[in-house]
């Protein structure tokens, strides 16, 4: 973003990338539609609620997770079964995954959300409270199917060093 004084022409040059970003999600309803199928699986993560995952996911559904740890990005992939299967060793509340700013792109059958986020894990140890937090970003690419969009792809980095 431009978030540096700039001279008048180069303030130009600068409006005119910004108004040639992306559009949010709440821009029509069909890109509402899409940001409620995510939502819903956003939801199933912090009621731990696998009914809500069952919803979202299309059943070829897998996850990517980047992990930036030591310098480097570790590589973890989870299928559907064992994300869902998660949802029972979780306490309600515990996760908490917040989009910021998502934008939805479509085109015919095909979605994508793309958001930074905040993530956050509430776990109690030796009787103290924690709230680690991760963020990075997030896509998720989901198909329209006969019961509405399912979220098949999603991946994100993974950092600690969160502002």
């Amino acid at each position: 973003m431009c978030k540096f004084r700039l001279l008048a022409p180069v303030s130009w040059a600068c409006a005119s990338l910004l108004a040639a970003r992306p559009t949010l999600a709440t821009s029509n309803p069909e890109q509402q539609s899409v940001l409620a199928t995510v939502q819903t699986l956003l939801d199933g993560w912090r009621e731990a609620d696998a009914g809500k995952l069952e919803l979202a996911l299309h059943p070829d559904f897998r996850e990517v997770t980047l992990h930036l740890m030591d310098g480097k990005w570790d590589f973890a992939v989870v299928d559907r079964a064992r994300l869902i299967s998660l949802m029972s060793k979780i306490e309600k509340g515990s996760w908490d995954d917040r989009l910021v700013e998502p934008i939805v792109h479509i085109d015919g059958p095909i979605a994508v959300v793309w958001s930074r986020y905040e993530f956050t894990v509430h776990y109690v140890e030796n009787g103290v409270a924690h709230a680690p937090k991760h963020c990075g970003i997030e896509t998720f690419q989901l198909y329209r199917v006969e019961a509405g969009w399912k979220v098949v792809n999603f991946a994100d980095t993974h950092s600690d060093a969160c502002p």
